[in-house]
């Protein structure tokens, strides 16, 4: 029997930080809103008539072996792979091949969508329905207990859902909610929409969690800033709902002139440069996907504009990445 997963990776848009636990239980509910995007993780499972298993990462060419889930140790490249192992813990034996589209530090949810994946193709196997619910839930605690620190939910629900999506964060666990007229939605913005790659690889849990700690602390203008990003992600809600495209655009800008200020090494020379340029090509916004400090960015710009602001973007460093949002999420296919 074979499983083949596939899932989209995501693009952030606003409130995020929010979905890290506690911070929005601080702050009496949070929401953040996302959207899948084309580029995907895959994860293509193989039963095996004996006890081994076998890894392999086609993006990172890694390789490993082991005789049974005992002897899998939690360590290495592909910690999170091991950690859901251990947890779901498959009955046969399993060859296992993972694949990722996403540059790497991508800040496009890669690892999340990845483990999402695997999640569903793990269940499946077993013979088990593929609850979202759960798979968003223990998968959120595994990536923590394998950082070490506390970690958001945003990126689990791109791969899911699919889509547009605003995720609501309160005392009595989280929401999902899709846009109204969502695939108009999409159209609108992939006609303004550019996705590039800084060249600055990142790695968002060490910023998570020092913005989380400057909230904690009250260092500086840190808990001012979250709540005006809590506000924009609420009225952001509200310009995609009635499809104001020039409001989106102002207020993800806005959001990133606060994120900016949340932590050091969110923002670096060479982004500022890459922002400033796709501007002068007449660009609205631009924001760096997840926690900043490297990773993908999301520009925003009126359609004749479009081939400008690409090209000032690559003058500036960026590489663009052949992105646009998407409306499915998870797909799952069973071979003999």
């Amino acid at each position: 029997m074979q499983v083949v997963a596939r899932v989209p990776m995501r693009v952030d848009l606003a409130g995020g930080t929010l979905d890290v636990y506690p911070l929005y239980v601080f702050e009496g509910g949070g929401l953040t809103l996302n959207a899948a995007i084309s580029l995907y993780a895959s994860v293509s499972i193989r039963t095996r008539p004996d006890h081994r298993i076998t890894l392999h990462s086609t993006d990172l060419d890694y390789h490993e072996e082991a005789d049974g889930l005992e002897a899998l140790s939690l360590e290495g490249p592909l910690s999170l792979v091991h950690h859901a192992l251990e947890h779901y813990r498959p009955e046969p034996g399993l060859d296992i091949i993972i694949t990722s589209e996403a540059p790497q530090g991508s800040g496009l949810g890669a690892s999340s969508a990845l483990l999402m994946a695997l999640s569903a193709a793990l269940c499946r196997i077993d013979g088990q329905a593929v609850p979202f619910e759960r798979l968003i839930d223990v998968g959120a605690n595994i990536e923590a207990r394998v950082l070490g620190i506390p970690t958001g939910k945003q990126d689990y629900f791109p791969p899911l859902y699919g889509g547009l999506s605003v995720i609501w964060f309160g005392l009595d666990g989280w929401k999902h909610e899709t846009f109204r007229h969502s695939d108009a939605l999409i159209r609108q913005i992939n006609d303004r929409l550019v996705v590039s790659y800084t060249g600055i690889p990142h790695s968002s849990a060490a910023t998570n969690w020092a913005m989380l700690k400057g909230y904690i602390e009250r260092q500086g203008d840190t808990v001012e800033r979250i709540r005006e990003i809590k506000e924009i992600a609420l009225e952001m809600r509200a310009a995609l709902d009635r499809g104001d495209l020039s409001g989106f655009g102002v207020l993800l800008s806005r959001e990133w002139n606060l994120r900016r200020g949340l932590a050091d090494n969110v923002t670096t020379p060479e982004i500022d440069r890459m922002v400033t340029a796709a501007a002068r090509a007449g660009a609205t916004s631009s924001k760096i996907c997840g926690a900043g400090g490297g990773g993908c960015m999301t520009t925003l710009v009126e359609p004749a504009q479009l081939p400008a602001a690409r090209q000032a973007l690559v003058d500036a460093g960026a590489t663009i990445l052949p992105a646009t949002l998407v409306g499915p999420g998870l797909s799952l296919e069973v071979r003999p």
